[in-house]
C-alpha cells in the first residue's frame, strides 16, 4: 500500500477540488478536514471521500452558498447552510461560534440545510486552538434502529469535546453512537472480508451478523447498548430537531451522488474558559490531565487520557508518512484523470 508524505497529500488533494471548480478558500477548508481526518488516523472519513465530495461539488452541492442567520438571541445563533458543502458550512459555523464565545463566555450555533461534516473532533480543535472548550454534535442518516426495534430511524450521531490545557496534550474527544462507523463496513466488504466482529452490526431483520454484506443491508447496532442510544436519541434532538434540521430517518443520505441537500443539523458549543473561571484555568487542566496519565497502570507504562492514541498517530504519521489502500490511492488518480490534471507524484 502506497506511503504519502503529509504535505505532499494535502498539496494534490488540493489540487483536484481547485480543478473540480472549487474557490481557493473553501478548497484549503475541505483539503484540510479531510487530510487531518486522514493524518489523525480516520480514514474513514479521510481522503477516501475525496472523489464522493468531487461528484457532488459538480452535481449537487451549492458551492456559491452562503450561511444565512434565520433565528439570534444572545447566546446563540440558528443558520441555515444552504446545502454547503459539509465541511464548509462547518467550518464557518464553529469559527463564528469561537468569535461570539470570545465576548460573552459561551455561544451556541445551530445549523439546519447542512450536509456531512467529516470528523467531528476536526471542529472542537478549532475552539481548541483559541484556548476555548468546543463540543460538536452532529445528526446523521439513520444507521441503527432504537433500542428491541428493526427499523432504521437512527444514525450514528457523533459528539466530540475539546478542552484545552496549557503543557499537557489537550483533551480531544471524538466517537459515534454506533460501536463502529457504518463505513468501517463498508471498508471490509471492498477490502474482500469474509466476516466483520460479531456485535457491530445486525441483518436487515434486526438479527446480530459478522457476514459483512449482510451488514451492509442491515443495521449497526448502538455503543454500550442503551447508553448509546439513548445518546444517539438526544444528539439527534439537540442537532436536528432543535435546529430545524431533519431528524430521525428524514435525514437524507450522502448517496446517490445526485442527492440533493441531506439536511443535517449541527450543534456547536463553544465556551471561553477564562471568562468562566479565570486564567488559571489552563494549569488546572494541565494538573487533571498530568494526574491521568502519571496514574498507576496494569501492563502499562502510561496511562492515557482520551484521544492520546489519535495524537500518537499523528505524530507517526507526520514522520513516517501516511498509508493509503491501494483502492483509495487508484481512486485519487482516477479522479484526477477525470479533471484532466497530470497523475500524482508522490514524495
Amino acid at each position: 500500500m502506497p506511503v504519502v508524505n503529509y504535505y505532499s497529500l494535502k498539496s494534490n488533494i488540493l489540487r483536484l477540488f481547485q480543478s473540480a471548480g472549487l474557490n481557493a478558500k473553501d478548497s484549503e477548508i475541505v483539503t484540510d478536514v479531510l487530510v487531518e481526518s486522514e493524518l489523525n488516523g480516520v480514514s474513514t472519513h479521510g481522503v477516501s471521500m475525496v472523489s464522493a465530495h468531487i461528484q457532488k461539488i459538480q452535481k449537487s452541492y451549492n458551492i456559491h452558498g452562503v450561511l444565512k442567520p434565520v433565528k439570534e438571541g444572545d447566546c446563540f445563533t440558528v443558520f441555515d447552510a444552504d446545502n454547503m458543502i459539509g465541511m464548509v458550512s462547518a467550518y464557518q459555523a464553529m469559527m463564528f461560534a469561537i468569535n461570539k464565545a470570545k465576548e460573552k463566555g459561551i455561544f451556541l450555533v445551530l445549523c439546519n440545510h447542512a450536509n456531512t461534516f467529516s470528523a467531528a473532533s476536526y471542529y472542537v480543535q478549532m475552539a481548541v486552538n483559541a484556548g476555548l472548550i468546543g463540543l460538536s454534535i452532529c445528526n446523521a442518516p439513520s444507521q441503527m434502529a432504537p433500542l428491541g426495534g428493526k427499523e432504521k430511524l437512527l444514525g450514528t450521531n457523533p459528539l466530540a469535546i475539546g478542552v484545552p490545557a496549557k503543557n499537557e496534550d489537550s483533551f480531544i474527544f471524538d466517537m459515534a453512537t454506533s460501536v463502529v462507523a457504518k463505513s468501517q463496513i463498508n471498508d471490509a466488504v471492498h477490502e474482500g472480508k469474509r466476516s466483520i466482529p460479531l456485535g457491530w452490526a445486525t441483518d436487515e431483520n434486526g438479527i446480530p451478523t459478522d457476514d459483512p454484506m449482510k451488514a451492509i443491508k442491515g443495521m449497526v447496532l448502538p455503543m454500550a447498548g442503551a447508553k448509546g442510544y439513548g445518546l444517539s436519541v438526544a444528539i439527534d434532538m439537540l442537532a436536528g430537531v432543535l435546529s430545524g434540521a431533519a431528524s430521525l430517518d428524514k435525514v437524507g443520505r450522502f448517496y446517490p451522488i445526485e442527492n440533493g441537500c441531506m439536511n443535517v443539523g449541527y450543534a456547536f458549543l463553544v465556551m471561553d474558559p477564562t471568562i468562566i473561571w479565570g486564567e488559571d484555568f489552563y494549569d488546572k487542566a494541565d494538573r487533571f490531565l498530568n494526574r491521568i496519565r502519571t496514574s498507576q497502570g496494569i501492563g502499562v507504562d502510561n496511562v492515557i487520557a482520551p484521544g492520546d492514541n489519535r495524537q500518537k498517530i499523528r505524530e507517526r504519521n507526520l514522520v513516517e508518512g501516511i498509508q493509503l489502500t491501494d483502492r483509495v490511492f487508484e481512486e485519487l488518480n482516477a479522479v484526477a484523470a477525470d479533471l484532466n490534471i497530470e497523475a500524482f507524484s508522490w514524495i
